[in-house]
């Protein structure tokens, strides 16, 4: 979409999502591009609050109500088995399978997955304010929306109050992605942006920043995942980690800052300009995988709304 791609993103969510969706609402980790269920080690509880995430937010770029029309019942499916999921772990039921954090690695509750199922209920909530209209003379489906729009609104208060209590550590001061290793992660970033669970300049956030960059920043400049982050041979810092910092230093206005991480990345591209998985430390080029397909992506995003602010 950030190529103006819009009957390809289009068809991604009105065709090949519903074709995989599963009964219960969910989606599995992996598929093939014809929609075959592709090998999975687990379950990922942010690829299916995803979806409805990203429904809302091609919506917001081409104001199509009756894209959000055709996937409502998609979407709510979807969101019928993340409140059961997040009332599992809100109860501690323990009665679904666990989910693997984004990085493929530990199985259990990560704020991060957490976060992404926040942010898929806010925008179901706002999916619901764009189409409710359109039922106006449907008393039943208006019945039906209302009663579900008071459900996802208490969930979400007591979603932040249950990350709060559980995943702020009072001795890190900073935010863990999860209460078994209790690391600093990149990805707690993202109950920033993209999921807006949390404000970029509350103290918890600020503390985790300050935490982040004393525990994750590499001394060439770039962000390593997590700590004690050994994949492949460790502290080679990832594309990925360093541009999420420059979206989080975009939220709160630090341009200069912004702008470093973008081009710590760029600077570190190959000669063919594409870029890997991470980046080697002692040669500034791309290590492991090149042309990693989600390095492109967040570098787009991050490129996006630079160009938007004329930071570049």
């Amino acid at each position: 979409m950030y190529f103006g791609m819009n009957e390809e993103t289009e068809k991604f969510y009105k065709e090949f999502c519903k074709k995989t969706q599963s009964k219960n609402g969910m989606w599995e980790q992996r598929f093939y591009t014809d929609g075959r269920l592709a090998p999975c080690w687990g379950y990922q509880i942010d690829e299916t609050a995803s979806v409805i995430f990203g429904v809302y937010d091609h919506f917001r770029k081409v104001k199509d109500k009756n894209f959000l029309k055709d996937t409502l019942r998609m979407c709510e499916n979807a969101t019928t088995f993340l409140e059961k999921y997040i009332e599992d772990i809100l109860e501690n039921k323990n009665k679904f399978q666990k989910s693997y954090d984004l990085w493929e690695e530990y199985e259990g509750v990560s704020l991060y997955s957490i976060s992404a199922v926040f942010g898929a209920f806010t925008s179901m909530l706002k999916i619901y304010e764009e189409v409710k209209d359109s039922f106006e003379n449907n008393r039943l489906k208006i019945e039906a929306i209302n009663k579900n729009v008071k459900k996802i609104e208490k969930l979400l208060i007591d979603i932040k109050e249950y990350c709060l209590k559980t995943f702020y550590d009072d001795n890190k001061k900073a935010y863990i992605r999860n209460v078994d290793d209790r690391k600093i992660d990149i990805s707690l970033i993202g109950t920033v942006t993209p999921f807006n669970m949390f404000t970029p300049k509350e103290k918890n956030i600020q503390n985790t920043i300050e935490r982040i960059n004393m525990t994750l920043r590499t001394y060439t400049g770039g962000y390593i995942r997590y700590e004690q982050d050994n994949y492949m041979g460790g502290y080679n810092p990832w594309p990925i980690a360093t541009l999420w910092m420059a979206c989080y230093y975009l939220e709160t206005g630090e341009y200069k800052k912004a702008i470093e991480n973008f081009n710590f990345v760029t600077n570190s591209s190959a000669d063919t300009g594409l870029l890997g998985e991470q980046v080697n430390n002692e040669a500034m080029k791309p290590a492991w995988v090149v042309g990693l397909t989600w390095s492109h992506a967040m570098y787009i995003i991050v490129l996006e709304r630079l160009i938007k602010k004329k930071l570049i």
